[in-house]
């Protein structure tokens, strides 16, 4: 089955020093299904490999991209309206523009999966949405 990747954990991945990587790691590399990583978490993770692990990391993470370990999932134009709703539904959580996207990526796949790190956005929408939240 496949998953979704949110930020956390494909930064996580990438960073041996972060608290996530053993977890990110054992996913990735035991997952039978395919890894989609919703195009919008692509520019949130490129930033903080940036600014923590540098120029090299951001390389590493481009090769990965381009030589095909992910499928990479765009957000149609008619799933715009779900962000925006999605952080209407759920104002205290602050879901912002990612987030939103990632789920409204997964609805629009039919994949509710997500591998994330974030448990605190997702896991008060999980019930509602039918998420399963992953590691």
């Amino acid at each position: 089955m496949a998953v979704l990747l949110d930020t956390g954990i494909l930064y996580a991945y990438y960073d041996r020093g972060d608290a996530w990587h053993a977890r990110s790691l054992e996913l990735v590399r035991s997952e039978q299904g395919q890894l989609v990583v919703p195009a919008p978490v692509i520019v949130e993770v490129d930033y903080l490999l940036g600014r923590r692990l540098g120029g090299g990391a951001r390389l590493t993470l481009y090769e990965g991209l381009s030589q095909g370990h992910y499928f990479i999932a765009d957000l149609p134009r008619d799933r715009y309206a779900r962000v925006a709703e999605l952080n209407r539904l759920y104002p205290k959580l602050s879901l912002g523009f990612v987030d939103a996207a990632v789920v409204a990526i997964g609805e629009s796949l039919g994949l509710l999966r997500i591998a994330t790190t974030d448990r605190r956005d997702f896991e008060p929408m999980a019930p509602a949405l039918s998420l399963e939240l992953v590691p």
